[in-house]
């Protein structure tokens, strides 16, 4: 079913109940300039109605400064006067996020023309490996309209292409395994089966002796194991892994309604640095498995680094529930 079209009524009730990031309380630009001088970033193919955010690099007056926060609804952003050489990093609802590289901001107006990517589609196959079939179906498309919705409130630019489920729960190699680990990946796809480019996610009684947990087994993979009594929220979690993200459970700038901690079922927001890594991280099963981005830069920012060419993990342009914007 294309986009779970069926399903959008239920996933728009859902989302009256999580608004991550529709908060416009961003760092203030700086000061207005002189009329006239202001250089502006003009974005075409945004969604309608839907804030613009940016990270923009240059220098403003004597200092230079990496990621300075803009939101606005209005296409043509104004960011003041800049100079010197410096990017913009644009994010916005149900598009892929840019890089406008290379910038060379100079003296008086500049008007820099920008096209936001489409939304990524990605297409998802579930195995359903436990029983009873009809349960764990509809556990299966819960967790991808709650994985959906997450994805559209934190600007992520990905969506499902086709979500197809197949009832594996007849085949004699699936009691083998029920009770999954990962030592059993390679097995388990070879014996049940796994469809290339796409997200394979096979439902199982237990991961790793939990009856709730799930397990991606690798960083950048297109492989999902889950639980059948798993949480809604966990498969954008295990996804999370595919795009190349790790926990976040040791810094004091998240907690667990970040989609990245690792015990949680309260999870619901990414930064705009998780978003950024999922994008432009080669690491990230967008890149190295979906080959989605085919021609697009990459920048391989470790999960910690913060520096001219990649944005600190716990940056933020809208508010994450208590985390403010900085």
């Amino acid at each position: 079913m294309k986009r779970l079209n069926a399903l959008i009524p239920l996933a728009l009730l859902l989302m009256l109940h999580s608004c991550g990031g529709c908060g416009d309380d961003s760092t203030p630009p700086p000061p207005p300039p002189p009329p006239g001088s202001s250089d502006v970033l003009s974005i075409s193919n945004a969604q309608s109605g839907e804030e613009i955010g940016l990270l923009v690099d240059g220098s403003f007056g004597s200092t230079t400064v990496n990621d300075s926060t803009y939101v606005s609804l209005d296409t043509d952003i104004e960011l003041g006067e800049i100079t010197g050489s410096g990017e913009a990093i644009i994010f916005n609802n149900r598009r892929a996020p840019v890089i406008r590289q290379n910038i060379n901001w100079k003296s008086g107006r500049a008007v820099i023309a920008e096209t936001m990517g489409n939304e990524i589609l990605i297409p998802v196959t579930v195995w359903i490996l436990h029983a009873p079939y009809t349960t764990n179906r509809a556990n299966a498309i819960d967790w991808s309209l709650t994985t959906s919705m997450i994805w559209e409130n934190e600007r992520m630019g990905v969506a499902f292409e086709e979500y197809e489920i197949i009832d594996a729960t007849n085949n004699p190699a699936a009691a083998n395994y029920l009770n999954f680990t990962c030592s059993m990946r390679t097995n388990l796809k070879n014996d049940i089966g796994n469809k290339p480019n796409r997200i394979n996610i096979y439902v199982v009684e237990t991961v790793d002796g939990g009856v709730s947990r799930g397990q991606a087994c690798a960083i950048g993979s297109d492989f999902v194991a889950m639980a059948s009594q798993a949480g809604s929220e966990l498969l954008s979690h295990e996804i999370g892994h595919n795009f190349g993200l790790l926990h976040t459970d040791t810094r004091s700038d998240f907690n667990r309604t970040n989609v990245m901690h690792s015990a949680s079922n309260t999870r619901q927001y990414f930064t705009e640095g998780q978003v950024f890594r999922s994008h432009f991280n080669p690491s990230s099963a967008l890149n190295d498995t979906y080959n989605a981005r085919s021609g697009k830069p990459i920048r391989n920012c470790g999960h910690v680094q913060s520096d001219s060419q990649c944005p600190d993990i716990g940056k933020r342009i809208w508010e994450d529930g208590t985390f403010r914007p900085n």
